[in-house]
């Protein structure tokens, strides 16, 4: 399931990034003020920067049962019926694998799923982003107004809240409750909690790589550690001056 969520992040920030470019912003601007300072090992990874900001922001408050969403206890369920802090979250994780995300939006507004998908594109892609993303466009590619239109990029956006909803309430179904971490800029690279996003080498051994960023949050499951893919830079950027 976690695979199924670093796809639908993926795809989402691939034609976010591609919005962006063809509205004539500054790619690297953009990423340096997201993660400032960081020494790229090639100028394509400033994408990293943009799929660090949205898994991060999808993920705030992971660690709380409703996701930090306000209202009162009692929330209601896919079905739009009534459920209290007490019910299984693998039932409500069934029932919303069974079900079509965009039906859901459509059919019950007020749902726990509905405040998520709002409450995080009010967070992650602002109405001055918004604008600025779209107004470039001709008429036949212009976005509506409501966010929950259908068009290819609102489906990107709720097919990855689906899949970050689903991890949610997967992880709220074990006992103990999964855990989520990341890791803070410049902290040396451990192979035990960490994971180089890119997989492979991108500075020379003589140098002890540094965190640059996170990527993905690392999950913690009783003794087993999955672990936070980060972007990792070289220990020459955070020496003493």
């Amino acid at each position: 399931m976690l695979g199924d969520s670093l796809h639908s992040l993926r795809c989402f920030v691939k034609l976010l990034i591609d919005l962006m470019r063809r509205a004539g912003w500054d790619l690297e601007e953009a990423a340096n003020s997201v993660h400032p300072q960081v020494n790229y090992a090639k100028k394509g990874h400033f994408r990293y920067a943009f799929l660090s900001y949205i898994c991060l922001g999808m993920c705030q408050n992971f660690d709380k049962p409703h996701f930090g969403l306000h209202g009162s206890e009692a929330m209601c369920n896919e079905n739009g019926t009534i459920e209290n802090n007490n019910n299984s979250y693998l039932r409500q994780l069934i029932e919303h694998v069974a079900s079509n995300p965009m039906e859901i939006l459509s059919k019950n507004p007020k749902c726990e799923f509905s405040q998520f998908c709002e409450k995080k594109y009010e967070e992650l892609i602002h109405p001055t982003m918004e604008s600025s993303i779209f107004s470039g466009l001709d008429r036949k590619e212009k976005v509506l107004d409501s966010w929950k239109s259908l068009t290819v990029f609102y489906e990107s956006f709720v097919r990855m809240a689906s899949s970050i909803w689903l991890l949610h309430k997967l992880a709220y179904s074990f006992n103990p409750t999964v855990e989520i971490f990341q890791v803070e800029k410049g902290v040396e690279f451990s192979i035990v909690y960490m994971e180089d996003v890119l997989r492979k080498p991108s500075f020379p051994r003589k140098t002890r790589p540094r965190v640059g960023f996170t990527v993905v949050p690392g999950f913690r499951i009783g003794k087993t550690i999955i672990q936070s893919q980060v972007y990792l830079t070289d220990s020459e950027t955070y020496s003493v001056a």
